[in-house]
């Protein structure tokens, strides 16, 4: 039922402003992780981000405003994301988007993720990982682009998908972007989601792909950008912003 007022949702974090602590100046409930609210709409989450060399640091003098996401090298799985709350059905809230700004300052030892996930822990680790040419859907419900140094073909952005009726690919061969990352190099990263479960991904304001039934259209999502280690060697991503996008369910 539509009714008057402030009828979309928009969450827009240029990281200029507010100072953001490291994990050595945090104290968290878990030794697992834990979270820091930064505000318009955004909390950093992760696994070990207790660790001293965990943390969201906003970049001194980087030009529009930037943070650099660093998660913790005591295994493998350390994380570290910018993430809304899970609280995006596509069925209701759609279309909804994610769009972020990312580089990163090398291309190894690191999985870097940007959509919608259908969850988003306090202790969040991996949501979707690859080996080889092989992807691992961790997370039963996921849209978005990742990059991990652990695919040895192909190694750029990829389309991937989990929870819809068109079934979660594994082959990374499959989901390729055509847009492989340079270090230092900014991507503009776009994923659609409408009230269909058909979703689209964009590349630097370039439509690379449309699927439909991607998703699950009764999932809840929080949208996120992240980064996590694949070994014992800290890994990170910087962000120059993150923006969410959703139309507001009146019948809640």
């Amino acid at each position: 039922m539509a009714q008057s007022g402030y009828g979309q949702i928009r969450l827009f974090n240029d990281f200029t402003g507010e100072e953001i602590q490291v994990a050595a100046n945090m104290e968290h409930a878990a030794a697992t992780g834990g979270l820091w609210n930064i505000g318009n709409g955004f909390t950093i989450k992760g696994q070990n981000l207790d660790q001293t060399d965990a943390g969201a640091v906003a970049s001194e003098d980087a030009l529009n405003g930037q943070v650099v996401l660093t998660s913790s090298a005591t295994a493998g799985g350390d994380a570290c994301f910018c993430t809304t709350e899970t609280c995006f059905k596509p069925s209701v809230n759609a279309t909804m988007a994610v769009e972020a700004r990312v580089e990163m300052a090398a291309l190894t030892d690191r999985r870097v993720f940007v959509g919608f996930s259908g969850t988003v822990a306090d202790a969040q680790s991996t949501i979707v990982s690859g080996t080889t040419t092989t992807l691992t859907l961790t997370e039963s419900n996921c849209v978005g682009f990742l990059y991990d140094s652990g695919l040895t073909t192909d190694i750029e952005w990829h389309m991937v998908h989990n929870g819809g009726t068109t079934t979660g690919v594994t082959n990374s061969l499959l989901l390729n972007s055509g847009d492989t990352p340079v270090a230092t190099s900014m991507n503009v990263l776009r994923v659609e989601v409408d009230n269909n479960g058909t979703a689209r991904w964009y590349v630097d304001g370039v439509l690379r792909k449309t699927l439909a039934n991607a998703v699950s259209t009764t999932a809840v999502f929080g949208g996120c950008v992240g980064v996590v280690s694949t070994t014992t060697t800290v890994a990170s991503v910087t962000v120059d912003y993150i923006a969410v996008e959703a139309n507001r369910d009146w019948t809640v």
